[in-house]
């Protein structure tokens, strides 16, 4: 994630909101106060346009958005040889995302779950208990493989060409892989002894972003030697794809 003046920007570990903190800050969001997480940093970019073969094109993840509905796994390790900043800039997620009839996003990561339903919301420190949320402060779009796959892909686009097609979990895809010029540009980046990976998989009808991979590790371990981003987009239309409302929603003092 190196920037034209070849520095790294700082991981805004602060936008992660995990474990202990996590907890308090859910009773807040209750209250009236943010309560939702926020993606980590990657190289910033936007565009948009199709996938046909040959250079990949930026703006594909646009096209999640016009599934019925999909589930999805992610992780990301923060700033490169962020050493122990790395480590609070890091999360795992999977989630469930409905697009039609009705927008409904289940998120779930680490001491925490999220739930938005129509105009309704709610957060959770252990999937059994809920707190009622104000929509407006849980920015779950920000979390979803659409909008990390904008900073980390959509910006080094013109470096992945497509190597072949396969069948990635269980749709047929454009396999897209960065080159040498990529990769170069991490050189020294990682003390580790894991390769540099740049691998990204397009569904062939769709245009979406199917799988993904990005960086020495995508992984959340906290090691200064690992960094990057990984996702899977899973269970495309799946009948079974539901956000189901809380049963248990609890009361907290204001």
């Amino acid at each position: 994630m190196l920037l034209s003046s070849g520095r790294f920007p700082e991981p805004r570990a602060t936008r992660r909101l995990v474990g202990a903190a996590l907890a308090i800050l859910l009773v807040a969001g209750a209250c009236g106060s943010s309560a939702a997480p926020a993606h980590s940093d990657g190289p910033n970019a936007s565009g948009s346009g199709a996938s046909s073969g040959g250079i990949l094109n930026t703006g594909l993840a646009s096209g999640l958005a016009r599934l019925t509905s999909y589930r999805f796994s992610e992780s990301n390790v923060g700033a490169p040889g962020a050493g122990p900043a790395s480590a609070s800039a890091s999360y795992a997620l999977t989630g469930t995302v409905v697009n039609s009839p009705a927008i409904a996003i289940w998120i779930k990561e680490m001491g925490a779950q999220f739930k938005v339903i129509g105009s309704d919301a709610w957060t959770s420190v252990d999937g059994t208990n809920w707190a009622a949320a104000d929509p407006g402060d849980l920015s779950l779009a920000d979390l979803l493989p659409a909008s990390e796959y904008v900073t980390w892909f959509d910006a080094k686009a013109s470096y992945f060409a497509a190597v072949g097609e396969e069948v990635k979990n269980s749709i047929p895809c454009i396999h897209y892989q960065g080159n040498s010029a990529l990769s170069s540009i991490y050189v020294g980046t990682s003390d580790g002894p894991s390769p540099f990976r740049a691998d990204v998989w397009i569904a062939k009808d769709g245009d979406y972003p199917v799988s993904g991979v990005f960086g020495y590790a995508a992984a959340p371990t906290g090691s200064a030697s690992s960094w990057g981003f990984a996702f899977d987009i899973t269970d495309v239309n799946s009948a079974a794809n539901a956000v189901a409302m809380p049963i248990n929603v609890v009361a907290f003092p204001t």
